[in-house]
């Protein structure tokens, strides 16, 4: 009984095997270390056989990278490589710099460099790739998508009035009112409401750079006057309007929400 219970287990445990692979060469089972291998296996039969390696990199698999950062563009190198890019591509990183706005990704040699969104569409704010934190991203429909949040604390050159409100430290100055908003936005972040302004005035005092030295641009208009607004000329409460967007600069200084 107990042999047959044995053949019976070694004939199972065949049917086991060449249901996965199927072997046409005998096989060694000593050999120095680099010969320890299958070489030459081709793509799985169907939807439920065994995926190979370079099924599950190449075809929706995830893969470390090492990472070389020029410009605006990061350079990815898989281990193992990918030659192509499908959608569901998922590929992570230990970022070497801080990255923020039109970014591109470049993972194969032949291919050109993908830009890389958030998953609102937007691109990549201040504090969402910084240096020494690890990224993740995907690949579909042509775009890689950043799934990394932006941090919990405020980005680099930002400082913290309240938990969910980041000041700039040192503004711009002499800046029309739509390149400042586009500055802001550029950052992942916006021109400061008026209250938002008040309250980090208030809060962070001296700390920011550059106060009462001009008008700051803020996010707010006085509808009566069909103009927008500007704050912090001579104190954190002084408050003036103006319609003339094209030729009246003042300082630009951006409000973030980190999440």
């Amino acid at each position: 009984m107990r042999c047959n219970c044995a053949l019976l287990l070694t004939l199972l445990s065949g049917q086991l095997l060449c249901g996965q692979v199927a072997m046409d060469v005998p096989i060694r089972t000593s050999g120095s270390t680099n010969e320890r291998a299958i070489d030459g296996l081709e793509e799985p039969a169907s939807a439920t056989s065994a995926v190979n390696v370079r099924a599950s990199v190449v075809h929706g698999g995830f893969t470390w990278c090492n990472v070389i950062t020029i410009t605006d563009t990061i350079e990815l190198a898989p281990e193992p490589a990918v030659t192509e890019l499908n959608n569901g591509l998922l590929l992570r990183f230990l970022a070497n710099a801080n990255a923020h706005g039109d970014i591109y990704i470049k993972c194969v040699s032949n291919l050109p460099a993908i830009p890389l969104k958030r998953p609102d569409g937007a691109k990549p704010a201040v504090g969402q790739i910084e240096a020494g934190t690890v990224c993740e991203i995907i690949f579909a429909n042509g775009v890689f998508t950043l799934t990394n949040a932006s941090g919990a604390n405020c980005p680099q050159g930002f400082l913290a009035a309240t938990e969910r409100l980041c000041l700039e430290v040192q503004p711009v100055p002499t800046m029309l009112f739509h390149p400042a908003r586009d500055r802001c936005a550029a950052l992942g972040g916006k021109l400061c409401t008026w209250s938002e302004f008040v309250v980090g005035c208030n809060v962070l005092g001296s700390q920011l750079l550059g106060l009462f030295t001009d008008w700051e641009w803020i996010d707010d208009t006085s509808n009566h006057a069909h103009t927008t607004d500007r704050a912090g000329r001579f104190t954190c409460g002084s408050m003036s309007n103006t319609g003339l967007f094209d030729t009246v600069t003042s300082n630009s200084r951006c409000c973030f929400h980190p999440r």
